[in-house]
């Protein structure tokens, strides 16, 4: 009995170590590159922009379920809601936006906005800039 019970206990430690790895590591979070000086924040200490260092791609989670690469261009701005959800950038290269039965292109250089809406979703547009 006694031995069982030791053999009880080390698998319940176990199970334990990778339930309490999971408490102290929180899921991943994105991370840019910024450059110097050109940092602006909200009030509450989330990102409002900043001119990125370096070509930074995106995903975001579009309404039918997929995700979509958005390409952000460096040396230009990249720019976020007060709560931290990207909104808009310039791309590095060309992309393609799904919408319906129709796709809309976006060409390099093209700005690229995200905005969401409890009622409609996320919606994608991306226009030339100049």
């Amino acid at each position: 009995m006694l031995k069982y019970s030791q053999a009880l206990v080390f698998v319940t430690s176990l199970i334990a170590i990778p339930a309490i790895n999971l408490v102290i590591h929180p899921s991943a979070s994105a991370s840019i590159v910024c450059e110097p000086g050109t940092v602006s924040n909200y009030s509450n200490g989330s990102l409002a922009s900043c001119i990125l260092g370096q070509d930074t791609t995106l995903q975001i989670s579009t309404n039918m379920g997929g995700l979509l690469n958005l390409p952000c261009k460096a040396k230009n701005y990249i720019s976020f809601d007060d709560k931290g959800q990207f909104t808009s950038c310039r791309l590095s290269e060309e992309i393609q936006i799904r919408k319906g039965d129709s796709v809309q292109i976006c060409l390099q250089d093209y700005l690229v906005q995200v905005s969401s809406s409890k009622g409609s979703g996320i919606s994608i547009t991306c226009r030339p800039q100049y």
